[in-house]
């Protein structure tokens, strides 16, 4: 059931018109939402219902027994076997071969839950009430599959309270669904379809300006697909007045390759940082250290992406970029110079994406191949209506910061009847993509 589908408006509509009509029982309402996330989650594959249930299960029951702990060697052992536990399922089932498809999300909930005993280990966290507010934490159909990586001391303190049935959160909600839909559909999924698959079919075919094109249409199809993956994920959060974390930063904007990393998938970045990075002695331990966490914080990461090799080397290639970067260039230039800086650490970190393309190292090889050949004639890859919609993307992402803000301000004031147009005419329009519509790419991790 996925965000495009029509089934899923249907689900969406229900879940959410059924969440209302139970007012403001909080009990009710968390049962409600728990029992149509883990429906959500049992549409993709019921089999693996169970390794969800267990994930939970393991979390809550660590997490109980850490809250009620004082001697610190028996801290220690059950913060382990929540470690074990989550890292051990996450290597059987995605790394080890058993045969079975990969279980959907398990990259995500996996690092959610283990972060949860983390904090209670660390004293940062009070054990959840029930079990019942804790599947929900972990559970929660929105970013259950891909994210945003959800820490439980961001959503278990909103249960606290009666959540918001406001009209802004809905506005706001319905607005970024509408983003997120555009983003994926329009924008991720045409430059897909009009550059990248070509391209990567057959680099051979291609010169160097061609090559060099077809990256950056990688990049940034990638960065409509995720982000706008996130943006619906927060909307559909936002209907049932949760707040979740935002993904994005404009990470194309970046100034560096590490602010890059900082500022795409940042809720899978700062997990990294807090629970690899920091632990590892961050940047307190001169620079050969400094070197050597953020090469294993970025090795960790590609890892994370899939166990082939292409992902190792994209992991590898990161992490030298990026603590290379970091030492000889402390500080961004400023200026034209900074503008400078900002393009090369952009086409360097765009490299990166080719390893996430469901390829083989040798077709990686012929990709890049292709960047060298700038003497060749063209192959037809650079439609002028490609490039178009190629150029669109670069320059939204360029455009001021404060526009989305201020079109989920608009949508919070907005009135019922105008909602409710933008949800027809919008949902209109954009049917007539959702029939082409591309799978999510990081539903694959």
């Amino acid at each position: 059931m996925r965000f495009t589908d029509l089934e899923f408006t249907l689900f969406l509509g229900v879940t959410f018109l059924v969440f209302r009509a139970l007012g403001r029982s909080r009990l009710a309402g968390i049962l409600w939402l728990t029992g149509m996330s883990l429906s959500f989650y049992a549409s993709w594959d019921a089999r693996f219902l169970w390794l969800l249930g267990a994930a939970t299960l393991l979390d809550y029951t660590v997490g109980a027994l850490l809250g009620r702990e004082e001697r610190d060697s028996r801290r220690k052992w059950l913060l382990a076997v929540s470690v074990v536990g989550n890292l051990g399922m996450l290597a059987v089932f995605k790394y080890g071969g058993t045969g079975l498809a990969l279980p959907i999300g398990i990259s995500f909930y996996s690092f959610q839950t283990l972060s949860y005993s983390i904090d209670v280990y660390r004293r940062k966290l009070q054990p959840a009430r029930n079990l019942l507010e804790f599947t929900l934490f972990v559970s929660f159909f929105p970013q259950l599959v891909a994210g945003p990586i959800v820490r439980a001391s961001e959503f278990l303190p909103q249960l606290d309270a009666p959540p918001r049935r406001d009209h802004g959160a809905l506005g706001q909600g319905v607005v970024l669904i509408g983003i997120g839909l555009f983003k994926k559909l329009v924008l991720g999924d045409g430059i897909g379809r009009a550059l990248v698959d070509p391209f990567f079919a057959a680099p051979t075919r291609y010169n160097g300006p061609e090559a060099l094109l077809a990256d950056w249409a990688a990049y940034f199809s990638l960065y409509c697909d995720f982000s706008g993956y996130t943006d619906i994920a927060l909307g559909a959060g936002l209907l049932f007045g949760f707040v979740l974390p935002a993904n994005f930063d404009r990470p194309a904007f970046a100034h560096s390759p590490l602010e890059h990393w900082r500022r795409w998938h940042m809720t899978l970045g700062t997990f990294l940082r807090d629970y690899l990075y920091v632990p590892l002695g961050g940047s307190r331990a001169g620079r050969a250290r400094l070197w050597l966490n953020l090469f294993l914080v970025f090795f960790v990461s590609g890892v994370w992406h899939g166990v082939g090799l292409s992902y190792v080397v994209m992991g590898l290639y990161n992490g030298v970029l990026a603590a290379t970067w970091k030492l000889l260039r402390p500080a961004p230039a400023a200026g034209a110079w900074g503008v400078v800086e900002r393009l090369v650490a952009f086409q360097l970190t765009a490299l990166s994406v080719i390893c996430l393309r469901p390829i083989s190292m040798e077709r990686v090889g012929e990709v890049l191949e292709a960047l060298t050949r700038w003497g060749t004639a063209a192959g037809g890859l650079a439609t002028p209506g490609a490039v178009a919609l190629l150029l669109g993307v670069i320059l939204l992402h360029l455009t001021p910061r404060d526009w989305k803000p201020g079109l989920l301000e608009w949508g919070g004031r907005a009135p019922a009847a105008v909602l409710a147009l933008c949800v027809v005419v919008g949902g209109g329009f954009l049917s007539l993509f959702a029939m082409q519509a591309r799978e999510f790419y990081y539903f694959q991790f």
